[in-house]
C-alpha cells in the first residue's frame, strides 16, 4: 500500500514536469519549423530521441516479453502518437499560434474522459459532460474570433489540425492505459521514437520546401529540446503515469497544460490573444475545472426542537411494555 502510494506521487511529480516540458515545446516547435518546416522538424527529434534510446535496446529486450496478439495494439500506438499527432500538429503551428493551439488542448483530458467511460468502463459525471460541452464552446469562440497575424496566417485551419492532434492523442492514451500494464516506459517510448524516425523519413523527402543547412542556434537548441527533453523525458514520464495511475486521472492533470502554453507563448514568443479571445479562454478553463471538481457533499441541518418533537412523540419502554402486556390480556 506504502510502495503504490509512492509510485502514485511519482508518477504525478513526473507528468507534471513533462507537462512543464510539453507547454514549452509548443515554442521549440515554431521556432524549428520557422527554419526546418515541419517533418524535417519532427524528424530530427525523433532521430536524435532514438540515438539515445537505442543504448536501452539491449537491457530492455531481455527483460521485457512480447505478450501475442499485441503487435496490432503496439502499432495503432505509434501511429496514433507520434506520427499523426505530429503531423497535425506540426502543421497547426505553421497556420496558428503557440497559444491559440495550447488552449485547444484543453479538450484533451474531457474528450479522455469520455473515452475512458465507453472503452475502460471509468466513470463519467454530469459535471464532466457539462464542463466538456463549456470548453468546446470556448475553443469554438477562441478560433472565431481570432484574426490573421504575423503569428498565425489562418487560426482557423490551425486550431482545426491541433484538434486532430489532440484526437490522436485521446486514441494513444487508451492504448497506453492498457499497454502500460504489460510493457515498461522505457520500451513503449523507444518503440515510438523509432517508428516515428522510420514515418517520417520519407516525408521529408516529399515536402515542397527546400532543406536549409543553415540554421540557427535557436533553432538546434529548439530541436535537442524536443529531442531529449520531450520526446524522451516527458513521454518516459507520460507513460509511466499510465502505468500507477487511470486515464481520467492523467487527463485531469493536463489541464495545466493550455496554462503552460499561454505563459510560454507570451514569455518567449511575444503573443498575445484578442479581448474576446482571453473570454474565450476563459470559458475553456471554467469548462475543465468545472468537468473536474466535485460538488460539496450537502449538509442537513435539523433544529433542535424538530429534533426534541420527534422524541418526545416516541413512547418510553415502560409505555410500550404495559401496552403490551394490555393487549395480551385482551386477548386472553
Amino acid at each position: 500500500m506504502i510502495l503504490q502510494q509512492k509510485q502514485s506521487q511519482l508518477a504525478a511529480a513526473g507528468l507534471l514536469m513533462a507537462i512543464l516540458l510539453w507547454s514549452a515545446s509548443f515554442v521549440a516547435m515554431k521556432y524549428a519549423i520557422a527554419e526546418l518546416g515541419p517533418m524535417v522538424t519532427v524528424f530530427l527529434r525523433m532521430l536524435l530521441a532514438m540515438a539515445v534510446l537505442i543504448f536501452f535496446l539491449k537491457p530492455i529486450t531481455k527483460k521485457q516479453s512480447y505478450q501475442k496478439g499485441d503487435w496490432w495494439l503496439l502499432g495503432l500506438l505509434a501511429l496514433c502518437e507520434p506520427c499523426l499527432y505530429f503531423i497535425f500538429e506540426s502543421y497547426a503551428l505553421t497556420y496558428t499560434t503557440a497559444s491559440e493551439a495550447g488552449m485547444v488542448t484543453a479538450l484533451q483530458p474531457l474528450l479522455i474522459a469520455v473515452a475512458a467511460f465507453y472503452f475502460l468502463k471509468e466513470k463519467i459525471s454530469g459535471r464532466t459532460i457539462v464542463g466538456c460541452l463549456l470548453a468546446l464552446a470556448g475553443v469554438i469562440l477562441l478560433t472565431v474570433t481570432g484574426g490573421a497575424s504575423e503569428h498565425a496566417s489562418n487560426p482557423w485551419l490551425g486550431n482545426l489540425l491541433e484538434f486532430g492532434a489532440i484526437v490522436a492523442a485521446t486514441v494513444y492514451c487508451l492504448l497506453a492505459r492498457k499497454l502500460a500494464q504489460r510493457y515498461s516506459p522505457i520500451f513503449l517510448t523507444m518503440l515510438q521514437t523509432i517508428a516515428g524516425t522510420v514515418f517520417f523519413l520519407p516525408l521529408v523527402f516529399m515536402q515542397t520546401e527546400a532543406i536549409s543547412f543553415d540554421i540557427s542556434g535557436q533553432a538546434i537548441l529548439a530541436i535537442l529540446f524536443l529531442a531529449f527533453g520531450v520526446n524522451i523525458f516527458a513521454f518516459t514520464c507520460y507513460n509511466f503515469a499510465f502505468k500507477v495511475m487511470p486515464a481520467s486521472q492523467v487527463g485531469s492533470l493536463m489541464n495545466l497544460l493550455p496554462l503552460g502554453t499561454l505563459f510560454f507563448g507570451w514569455l518567449l514568443l511575444g503573443e498575445t490573444l484578442a479581448p474576446m479571445q482571453y473570454a474565450a479562454a476563459g470559458l475553456v478553463l471554467i469548462g475543465v475545472i468545472w468537468s473536474q471538481t466535485k460538488p460539496k457533499a450537502k449538509t442537513v441541518f435539523i433544529e433542535q426542537s424538530a429534533i426534541a418533537r420527534q422524541w418526545e412523540a416516541i413512547p418510553s419502554s415502560k409505555e410500550m411494555i404495559f401496552d403490551l402486556k394490555s393487549q395480551l390480556k385482551i386477548s386472553h
